[in-house]
């Protein structure tokens, strides 16, 4: 029945003169008609009550409470498809949220996640030297989104000590942003290295002997029962096997070359005459265990090689976004594109690393002519020994 044909039911309604039988015909049509809904309920919130016509006063009492009774199942009515109409939304919105849950599960796939986190962890570890991602989070959700929580910890001597977390947030492939929580409050960026460019080993040589000596002094007067973490310059760039055998020959029982400062031929160009030291946040490199997960590959080793880092730095250059954002720099004093390129032509260089053991020990390395700078991290107390058993309980 169409709207045209409700008019003179709606007549009725309003003298209160509907039978059962139209009543429930008003009702079916209004619940299906929101142009009817509306006039319902503009009829029910008018201020000034019904005039009573002759028809409807000469009702008998049982007349009166009938139409009261039709009245009253209109209202439902009303109420009804207000009722399914919030229903509908509601279900609506928990489909689509159902819905773009599920598309993000599968958009965000396993291998697509993999690369994701291999990227994200490349980012960290090369910018933070002694600094290896060992716990990795990823939470999906929807409308193609994701979450991922690494925890960052560093090697100073035998033990690793949590740092702080980074947390990632994913639209799709693009980085949207970087949390970052660092244990404390804050980290110390105490670690620095010289590029050795002759020219500046020159020019500033009597500082980088001066600073060096200040590093070697503070091991020395250090007690005895503690580790330290020191990062040493070479005086040329070396191949990672060169600098590998170098750190074996002085004895690797000794200490443990935790990272490695990569040449990436942009490093002098981040220093200046009055800046002999690499710019902290313009330092390339990567951990002894270089582990991406993208990277596996069946049954393949932890062993850090060639390969290993030459992927690492296509990684970085193929996303340079996430990279802005972990180390705040512009493209511009990134030349991601231009590093990777160096390192693909030249191969995988090394100019200087870091080192953690026992401070005594490190004193092992004063009187080597290739090192041509050295400075102090962090220091803690003896742990220079093997645990039977150790664990780690977590905030909740």
């Amino acid at each position: 029945m169409s709207c045209q044909d409700m008019k003179h039911q709606w007549e009725k309604y309003k003298n209160g003169t509907l039978t059962d039988k139209e009543a429930e015909t008003l009702e079916q049509h209004t619940e299906n008609c929101e142009a009817c809904s509306a006039h319902l309920e503009h009829l029910l919130t008018e201020d000034e009550p019904l005039s009573p016509t002759p028809s409807a006063s000469s009702l008998s009492d049982d007349a009166m409470l009938d139409n009261k009774k039709v009245k009253k199942s209109i209202y439902m009515a009303k109420w009804k498809q207000r009722l399914s109409n919030v229903t509908t939304v509601i279900s609506s919105v928990v489909l689509l949220w159902i819905v773009g849950s599920f598309l993000s599960i599968v958009y965000y796939h396993q291998s697509k996640t993999e690369y994701i986190n291999s990227v994200n962890q490349a980012a960290i570890e090369s910018a933070f030297p002694n600094v290896h991602i060992r716990e990795t989070t990823s939470d999906t959700q929807s409308f193609f989104r994701m979450q991922s929580q690494m925890e960052a910890y560093k090697q100073i001597g035998r033990e690793e000590q949590a740092i702080g977390t980074f947390t990632f947030h994913q639209l799709f492939d693009k980085t949207s942003g970087v949390e970052k929580e660092f244990s404390g409050g804050k980290y110390d960026l105490n670690l620095s290295f010289v590029y050795p460019d002759p020219k500046k080993l020159k020019q500033h040589a009597q500082e980088y002997k001066e600073w060096t000596n200040e590093t070697w002094n503070a091991l020395e007067n250090l007690p005895k029962g503690t580790v330290s973490e020191v990062a040493i310059s070479f005086d040329d760039t070396y191949s990672l096997k060169e600098v590998q055998q170098k750190m074996n020959a002085i004895d690797s029982h000794d200490f443990s070359t935790s990272w490695y400062a990569l040449n990436t031929g942009n490093e002098q160009k981040t220093s200046t005459k009055n800046e002999p030291l690499i710019d902290l946040t313009s330092t390339f490199g990567f951990p002894e265990f270089l582990d991406l997960p993208y990277e596996h590959k069946g049954n393949q080793t932890h062993s850090t090689s060639k390969s290993n880092v030459l992927n690492m730095m296509k990684l970085l250059a193929d996303n340079e976004e996430t990279v802005q954002k972990v180390r705040q720099l512009d493209h511009s004093d990134l030349l991601l594109k231009q590093r990777y390129s160096y390192v693909k032509k030249h191969g995988v260089g090394v100019y200087g690393v870091v080192i953690t053991g026992p401070t005594k020990k490190l004193l092992k390395l004063k009187n080597d002519p290739s090192i041509t700078y050295a400075s102090l991290g962090d220091v803690e107390l003896w742990n220079w020994f093997n645990r039977p058993s150790s664990g780690t309980l977590m905030n909740q």
